[in-house]
């Protein structure tokens, strides 16, 4: 697999130079909690030097995946599981070419033992479409009830860094 992504990477910097990367969300509670944690990942992929594409989960069925040399997906979870809004998109993505693609995923959660963990069926999914994960998935906490929900202390610090580390792996030090 390491062989094979890195021949992706390679692939990408000789056709253009930047590695394209598709920030896709779904974001359901007023506050939008899952759509600041995509727009920290996505400024910190920029600063790392790769070209962005956010999009919510709306306006990214239209988008062209297959132009992307990672997809990057967040979701909040709930009951267990990405929004099915998420759950659409990817089914969407069955039958074009994503083998060797780099992917990664996060999902905002109120951290609790019965609040699941949405990052679980988009790593699946993900896979399954053959994609290759280059980070493991970061989980965002949050805090509070419906209108009033806040991150939990050092969360988008957390969030930041991923998207840096991120970054750090796709790109190709010159």
């Amino acid at each position: 697999m390491f062989i094979l992504y890195n021949m992706v990477v390679a692939d990408s910097i000789l056709k253009g130079g930047i590695m394209k990367s598709l920030v896709v969300y779904d974001s359901v509670s007023a506050v939008k909690m899952t759509a600041k944690v995509a727009q920290t990942i996505a400024n910190s992929l920029k600063e790392g030097g790769l070209e962005v594409t956010l999009l919510p989960v709306e306006d990214a069925k239209q988008a062209m995946s297959e132009e992307f040399d990672c997809l990057v997906i967040g979701s909040p979870t709930m009951a267990w599981a990405p929004t099915k809004a998420i759950s659409e998109f990817l089914d969407g993505l069955k039958g074009k070419a994503f083998s060797g693609r780099s992917a990664a995923c996060f999902d905002t959660q109120l951290k609790s033992i019965i609040s699941g963990n949405g990052n679980k069926a988009m790593e699946a999914k993900l896979t399954e479409l053959g994609f290759i994960l280059v980070l493991p998935a970061l989980q965002s906490y949050i805090e509070g009830r419906k209108d009033a929900y806040k991150f939990k202390d050092g969360e988008m610090e957390k969030a930041a860094t991923w998207g840096r580390d991120l970054a750090n792996k796709l790109s190709v030090k010159k």
